[in-house]
């Protein structure tokens, strides 16, 4: 299985994407870096040269983080996200590792790789770390607005990834919700449940609650865009909030320091699982291509995290397992 990588994507790109591919490359799988010669080569260089497995694919553009999808998607057509995905579109790699703009892949992953088959929207599905294993929430950013079919897709897509992913052969599947109890929320996520309950092949729990979301309840969980990003960009605030103020307690007295200093090794073992960079990036599903969207502050580690997720999802069959969710999921529906 071969991964092409943007290797101009994310805040950090050249220093970090190169870094990771190199990092990655260790597991023997082709790796094709895709960007600017020049702009790659002091950074290979400054690394001691590429592996016979890593090669460059020259690009002679960049999408930046603030260019706006439609822009990137016309005006740079010989970007390295949009040569990343005509390769993938020709059939000269398997998967697609991107740390930059989302917008951008977005675009690009439905009007160059196009939908597959049945799909209605494409969805971003972010891996949330959790206490055993990451949970997938979809959509977070991709569709602001949503219909209850639209959810109950939602629904079958990422169960999908899930099994691929994390071997569930029924995921529990919910919808985020402001109670647990059946008929709270919207008419939206109410209409969404029903159809859930009746969808194969997996095991519906009902609604859940963020607090119950981070307890890892739900192999899947599914809401609209808007509330799906605005959950992880509050997930992301608090946390770095709780943690600025430890560290200031932390340094706040002699006694302070002494037991952090204790309880340090233990605070780094339980919040080890709860790391981002483990799997590197969430999916773009729906997309007839296998795109893993990584965090754009992403480092190295992150970076060959994402390389080794993709491989991996490439290699058990995601895709195949996508289209045969899809065809599944359209045959039941009313």
């Amino acid at each position: 299985m071969r991964v092409v990588l943007d290797a101009l994507g994310g805040d950090f790109a050249p220093i970090a994407t190169v870094a990771g591919a190199l990092e990655a490359a260790d597991d023997g799988f082709p790796i094709l870096l895709v960007g600017d010669e020049g702009v790659l080569a002091d950074e290979i260089a400054a690394r001691g040269g590429l592996p016979p497995n890593v090669t460059v694919h020259h690009a002679t553009e960049w999408v930046e983080m603030d260019d706006a999808p439609r822009e990137a998607l016309r005006g740079k057509k010989d970007s390295s996200l949009r040569v990343c995905f005509d390769l993938l579109r020709h059939g000269q790699a398997d998967a697609l590792v991107t740390m930059g703009n989302s917008g951008a892949a977005l675009a690009m992953g439905m009007f160059v790789a196009g939908r597959l088959p049945g799909v209605l929207r494409p969805a971003l599905a972010a891996l949330v770390p959790g206490p055993t294993r990451p949970t997938v929430l979809l959509d977070v950013g991709a569709n602001t607005e949503c219909r209850p079919e639209h959810l109950v897709q939602f629904g079958a897509l990422g169960a999908a990834l899930a099994g691929v992913a994390f071997g569930a052969d029924a995921p529990r599947v919910a919808v985020l919700s402001n109670g647990e109890e059946t008929g709270k929320g919207t008419e939206l996520t109410r209409a969404a449940a029903e159809g859930l309950a009746e969808l194969p092949g997996i095991d519906f729990i009902g609604n859940v609650e963020p607090r119950q979301f981070f307890d890892g309840v739900a192999h899947v969980v599914v809401t609209d865009g808007w509330t799906g990003n605005v959950l992880l960009k509050t997930a992301e605030a608090v946390a770095g909030h709780v943690v600025d103020r430890v560290r200031d307690a932390s340094a706040s007295s002699f006694a302070a320091k002494a037991g952090a200093a204790l309880l340090r090794p233990a605070l780094k073992r339980e919040l080890a699982h709860l790391d981002h960079r483990e799997l590197g990036g969430g999916l773009l599903l729906g997309v007839d291509a296998l795109v893993v969207v990584g965090h754009g502050r992403s480092e190295g580690s992150a970076v060959a995290a994402a390389i080794r997720f993709a491989e991996r999802l490439a290699r058990q069959g995601l895709m195949e397992r996508l289209r045969q969710t899809v065809a599944v999921e359209s045959a039941a529906a009313p």
